[in-house]
This record gives structure tokens, sequence and C-alpha cells, in this order.
């Protein structure tokens, strides 16, 4: 019996293991690097291009199945440019919502500019990403909604009630 249990432990963590690809990952991690690199651009084009942005505005950016927002957001002064997809605002509050209608996850930041396509985006300034009990927040934060990531350039704060870490010493 002494034998069979390391060889069982070493055939589960060989599993799990094998469940997370570290290459796709890291590919995926690059591409969104990219992204972010592109959103900044972006917004920098989206400023430059500025002519009279909407006051007081909230727009869905993506809906559930039923018709149901997911995606909403909210901005003291906004402006769409169609011809690319994005949405530069002032004053933004992005909310995501699951298929109660409860809020899951938010963004709130003093400037940013949404990729409505890619479902992701360049926040310039400070701002805080809320997740559950979680919190990050800093200044220059690129975030996507559907791979559910957020990279902070800057003065990053993270406050979180649910994360648990073991053997770490501060």
């Amino acid at each position: 019996m002494r034998k069979v249990l390391p060889v069982l432990t070493l055939l589960f963590v060989a599993a799990t293991a094998s469940a997370f690809d570290s290459e796709a990952w890291l590919a995926r991690r690059a591409q969104m690097a990219r992204e972010a690199l592109e959103l900044r651009a972006a917004y920098s084009n989206c400023v430059a291009r500025l002519t009279a942005p909407a006051e007081d505005l909230a727009v869905p950016v993506e809906h559930f199945p039923d018709g149901a927002v997911k995606v909403l957001i909210r901005a003291k002064r906004a402006q769409f440019f169609l011809d690319t997809g994005h949405v530069w605002g002032e004053g933004v509050i992005v909310r995501e919502f699951d298929p109660n209608g409860e809020v899951v996850s938010s963004l709130y930041a003093e400037s940013c500019v949404v990729d409505r396509d890619r479902k992701c985006g360049w926040a310039e300034g400070a701002a805080k990403a809320v997740h559950g009990r979680t919190t990050v927040e800093g200044v220059g934060i690129y975030f996507s909604f559907s791979e559910e990531f957020v990279t902070i350039s800057s003065n990053v704060v993270i406050r979180s009630e649910e994360m648990k870490l073991k053997g770490v010493k501060l």
C-alpha cells in the first residue's frame, strides 16, 4: 500500500498537469499583449478624432441568447467610431451580468476605449476592476471580458477576500 500511494499521487499530478497547456496560454497571453498595444494606439486615435461626444450614455455591448444584457457600458461622455467598432468614453463603468441580471464583474475608468467586436479595452489613467470579492486597480489597464483577463501597467493594488495562499511568509 505504501508504494501504491506515491504512484497514484504521481499519476494524479501528471493527469492534472496535462490539463493546462502552458504553450497555448503563453501564445494567448502574447496575443493579448498585442491587443493591449493596439488598443492604446486606438485610444490615442479616438481622442484625436473626438467631435461631439454624447453625454450620460448607457450602451449594451453584449447580450445573452434570450436578449438580456450581458455587458453594459455607462459613460458620462462617450463617442462611437463606427468605422473601427471602438467606443471612447470618460467616467466609464463597464458591467458584466450573469443570466439572472446580477453583476459578475465591473470596470471603473477615468477614460477608456472599448473594442466592441473583440470585447476588450484599454483604460487610460486610473481604473479599477472588480470581480466577486477581488479588486485590482492601477493606471493603464487592458481588460478582456471574453478571456476574463486584466493587465495593469503601473501603480498596482490588488485586494482579495477570496484568495488563500499556503506557505507564504509576509
